[in-house]
């Protein structure tokens, strides 16, 4: 029989002219869930945990894209690391261990805030930034990731430091020194993003940066007795959770920072 002949008249009903269709096998309610599962995996993109979006981000753009003002980034370093040796060479000649403690823990975030308020205050005033903000990832996604390079850069040259100066003075103990000043700089790289992110003006976003220096000296002068038995007889298991709950934080901060779309901004 041919094909010509398998075809229904034009003038018999609709339903007549369906008949000879072969009958069709609906899918399962198993099989539907199973198919549209496998085109929902196929059609949209897997979501990735956080280190892999990170170290798939870093893989796509570089170093050398991620970093492209390094010089600014070095010199900034290094004269912040410059600063950091001369206030600490004062603080040592005092001859005061307590002093030297509460130089280690208000100081450690300097490194950090340099090269970060440098990074965020070129930020907007880039004549690319609408054109960043449009790119697969944008500028605070890349941001996220300096932000992570820098915290720890960061740790490792105040670590170097801390040590230095427990070597050239035995009044400062390296593991009590180098919890001090991890506690510190993650402490406060939380609270800077945070006020970043969550302030509504200028004023508020950077006015958690002055807070840290005005409140450490507040303390240190009006009661610096306290403020060095603090950094003195606290366990070192306290500054142990201070740097994991400032760690956390600072991770929470960084998460809302790769959030940001377009049309938002900091």
């Amino acid at each position: 029989m041919t094909k010509q002949n398998l075809r229904p008249r034009s003038g018999e009903p609709a339903s007549e002219r369906l008949d000879w269709l072969p009958p069709v096998d609906y899918p399962t309610e198993t099989e539907q869930r199973r198919q549209i599962g496998r085109i929902v995996q196929i059609a949209l993109p897997k979501r990735l945990s956080f280190p892999a979006y990170v170290t798939e981000m870093y893989r796509q753009v570089g170093f050398r894209h991620l970093f492209r003002d390094l010089t600014e980034i070095v010199f900034v370093l290094l004269l912040g690391i410059g600063v950091w040796i001369f206030t600490a060479l004062f603080a040592m000649e005092q001859r005061n261990t307590e002093l030297a403690y509460g130089f280690i823990f208000m100081v450690s975030p300097l490194l950090y805030l340099a090269i970060s308020a440098l990074f965020f205050a070129e930020l907007r005033r880039s004549d690319t930034y609408a054109v960043e903000m449009a790119c697969r990832y944008n500028v605070y996604q890349l941001a996220s990731l300096r932000m992570l390079a820098f915290a720890a850069v960061c740790l490792v040259l105040n670590a170097a430091l801390v040590c230095w100066l427990s070597l050239a003075y035995g009044s400062v103990d390296a593991p009590r020194g180098l919890l001090l000043s991890a506690s510190s700089l993650m402490l406060f790289a939380a609270a800077f993003l945070y006020g970043l992110l969550r302030g509504r003006s200028t004023a508020a976003r950077y006015g958690w940066v002055a807070l840290w220096p005005v409140l450490n000296l507040i303390l240190g002068i009006a009661a610096p007795r306290i403020y060095g038995l603090l950094m003195i007889q606290l366990p070192l298991y306290v500054y142990a959770v201070m740097f994991a709950l400032g760690g956390w934080l600072y991770f929470r901060q960084i998460r809302r920072l790769i959030a940001i779309r377009p049309g938002r901004s900091v």
